[in-house]
């Protein structure tokens, strides 16, 4: 064997090694449906005008990301995730990463990621609602916000007491998951608002959670601190209690969310309690979801604000990656004395493929 032929196969065995020690994955979903909306506010009893369009993320995000790992030896690996979302229905330009934008450490005192990432609060509001029409943010919310496409004609429609949602990720963050101690594991994120003192603008959270056989239980508290260099205080604090269950025959979550504001001339808090179950029959799922909501001024403890909202939807799996559905939720917000005040119908049928 000659000099090039060594260096040949060391090359070989190098680039082997390294494979061997670590992984890329590319992974994404995509979301398109069509249907109606008629979502908006209501004016001297006149609701918004309907509207017929195509969606996207009706089900679920759409998504295209890219996650890896390497063996760094002695039990310590790196890792990575960059994840993009996007609008199949109308392409538009976003930012590489606006989902997640992650590198860390992971070993046997748990995981360590800085950048981009979801808090660690939405990893409970997530459990609440597993079972309750998918993830989507369109449906069976009383206390968030929904969110329309930029390409969309249906506008946003604000939550029950219309204090702003948490927001499921942060910028600047850096976030630590601890390894599981019998099902119990516990978690915190910090995510530096990077603001000129005094002003602040930082978002912070913890997680409790507890998961053995089909049960999965959690608690989180997040603030999302929000002081002006004036020293004016608007911050906000939710806290979240979720849970659960998988019988095998069907699967059932549930919890209660609240978010409260009461460093501000008017302190309210809203309160929310959701359900969802859904039972998968052989390539069928149904689902169906219920959450109510009352939104109170903490002075004096009037009701501010109240509304339910309901959900049904089936899924047909096409194969395992590619799912057709078809979905449906009604819900309205109402003042004290029983005026609507915003109302939201959507149905759409649609598929989804997992790649």
């Amino acid at each position: 064997m000659n000099s090039k032929q060594i260096v040949a196969v060391a090359t070989l065995a190098l680039s082997g090694a390294a494979m061997a020690q670590s992984s890329v994955t590319v992974y994404g979903r995509l979301d398109a449906s069509i249907g109606s909306a008629k979502a908006g506010p209501v004016t001297a009893g006149v609701g918004p005008n309907r509207v017929t369009q195509m969606f996207s993320n009706n089900f679920t995000t759409s998504r295209v990301g890219f996650r890896g790992t390497e063996d760094l030896g002695s039990g310590l690996s790196a890792l990575f995730i960059i994840e993009t979302s996007l609008s199949p229905d109308a392409p538009a330009a976003t930012s590489l990463g606006n989902r997640a934008a992650v590198v860390g450490l992971s070993g046997g005192f748990g995981t360590v990621k800085l950048g981009r990432h979801d808090t660690s609060l939405d990893d409970i509001r997530d459990l609440m609602v597993s079972s309750n029409l998918w993830d989507s943010g369109h449906l069976a919310s009383t206390e968030t916000i929904l969110g329309a496409d930029a390409n969309s004609a249906v506008p946003g429609v604000a939550g029950v007491g219309q204090l702003a949602d948490y927001g499921d990720r942060a910028n600047n963050q850096i976030r630590y998951e601890s390894p599981s101690f019998n099902g119990f594991t516990f978690g915190a994120s910090h995510g530096f608002g990077e603001d000129v003192k005094p002003a602040k603008s930082d978002r912070t959270a913890f997680n409790l959670r507890y998961k053995v056989g089909g049960l999965d239980v959690g608690y989180g508290y997040q603030e999302n601190k929000s002081v002006t260099a004036a020293l004016v205080d608007s911050s906000i604090e939710y806290n979240t209690l979720a849970a659960a269950y998988n019988f095998g025959a069907f699967r059932i979550s549930g919890g209660w969310n609240q978010a409260k504001q009461d460093k501000v001339a008017s302190p309210a808090k809203s309160d929310t309690y959701s359900i969802g179950v859904n039972v998968p029959v052989d390539a069928l799922d149904f689902s169906l979801g219920y959450s109510t909501a009352k939104a109170k001024t903490t002075l004096t403890g009037a009701t501010a604000e109240k509304g339910s909202a309901f959900s049904a939807g089936m899924t047909y799996a096409l194969s395992k990656r590619t799912k057709a559905y078809a979905a449906i939720t009604s819900g309205d917000i109402k003042d004290a004395a029983g005026t609507e005040l915003r109302q939201r119908d959507i149905y759409a049928i649609g598929l989804i493929h997992t790649f």
